[in-house]
C-alpha cells in the first residue's frame, strides 16, 4: 500500500515540475532519514569563555523576514512530536532560550551524497532573525554534519539631531521648510528601527551514528542533533505530502526543493 501512494504521489507531482532531471532514487544505494536540530542560547553569566562579536558593516545582505514570515506562528510538526526533542522546551526551555527547533526528512540517493538547508530563528526585531543558518549532511560511514551559524545583536538609538547638520540657523537662510522640519522633529522624535548591530559567526561539525543523540557545545550557542533510519517509501510520501499542502504557506517551495536532492527524478525506481 505505502509504494502505491508513493508511486501516485510521485505521478502527480511529475506535473508540477517538483521533480529534477537528474538521476534516479535508486532504492539499492538510497537512504532516508529524519533529522532533528535544536538550537539554543545560553543564559548570560553560564561561561567565563570570552566570546568575540564582530560589527556588523551593512545589512544589505542578510536575511529579512515579510511581515507575513515573522508573523507566522511556529508550526509543529508531527515529527517533532515524536522526536527526542519534541517537548524540548519543557525540558530545557526554563532555563536556555530556544532559537531552533527543526526536522527535516532526509534521502541520500547513495553514499556520499550531501544534502544542503538552510534556516532561522523565529526570534525576530524588525524582521531581521536573531540567528540564521545552514546545514550541511553528508552520507558516508557516519552521517557527516556541518553547521554554520550567524547570531546577532540588535541595537536601536535616534537618528542624528538636525540641529548637527545647521537647521537650527536663524540666519537670513532659514525657511519655512527648516521651521517645519524643526516642528516635526520636536512633535514625533525620529527613531532607528532595531537593526543588527554585531554579529557571531559560529561553525560546528559533527559526525554521528544514528538514532544517537549529539551535543556540540558552545559558550555561547549550544546545539542537539539526531537522525531517525526511516523507510524509503515513508520518506518520499513525507516529502510529497509536504509540496502538496506545504506546513507555513511558502515554507516549502519549488526552488527550495531543488536546492536539496530529496526529489531528483521524475520517475522513482520501485522493486516490486
Amino acid at each position: 500500500m505505502k509504494s502505491l501512494i508513493a508511486i501516485a504521489l510521485s505521478l502527480t507531482l511529475m506535473n508540477t515540475q517538483v521533480f529534477a532531471d537528474d538521476g534516479d532514487i535508486d532504492p539499492d544505494t538510497a537512504r532516508a532519514y529524519q533529522g532533528y536540530l535544536v538550537t539554543f542560547l545560553w543564559p548570560e553569566g553560564q561561561s567565563t569563555e570570552q566570546v568575540d562579536y564582530k560589527n556588523v558593516l551593512s545589512t544589505d545582505q542578510l536575511v529579512r523576514l515579510t511581515d507575513e514570515e515573522a508573523a507566522a506562528p511556529i508550526s509543529v510538526s508531527q515529527e517533532l512530536g515524536k522526536a527526542p526533542f519534541g517537548n524540548i522546551e519543557d525540558k530545557i526551555g526554563s532555563h536556555t532560550k530556544i532559537l531552533v527547533n527543526k526536522t527535516w526528512t532526509l534521502i541520500f540517493k547513495h553514499p556520499g551524497d550531501t544534502i544542503y538547508k538552510s534556516f532561522h530563528s523565529q526570534q525576530a526585531k524588525d524582521n531581521y532573525p536573531e540567528l540564521t543558518g545552514s546545514i550541511s549532511i553528508k552520507l558516508g560511514r557516519y552521517l557527516e554534519s556541518d553547521i554554520h551559524y550567524q547570531h546577532y545583536l540588535f541595537d536601536s538609538f535616534t537618528l542624528p539631531d538636525s540641529d548637527q547638520f545647521g537647521l537650527n540657523n536663524e540666519s537670513e537662510n532659514a525657511s519655512f521648510f527648516t521651521e517645519t522640519s524643526r516642528e516635526n522633529s520636536a512633535a514625533k522624535p525620529e527613531f532607528k528601527e532595531f537593526e543588527p548591530a554585531l554579529v557571531l559567526k559560529l561553525n560546528e561539525s559533527n559526525k554521528t551514528a544514528s538514532k544517537k543523540v549529539n551535543y556540540l557545545d558552545h559558550p555561547i550557542i549550544g546545539t542537539l542533533l539526531y537522525f531517525e533510519p526511516i523507510e524509503l517509501e515513508d520518506a518520499i510520501e513525507k516529502i510529497a505530502l509536504q509540496t502538496i499542502s506545504p506546513e507555513t504557506g511558502a515554507s516549502l517551495n519549488y526552488n527550495d526543493l531543488k536546492s536539496t536532492n530529496e526529489l531528483a527524478k521524475r520517475t522513482i525506481s520501485t522493486q516490486e
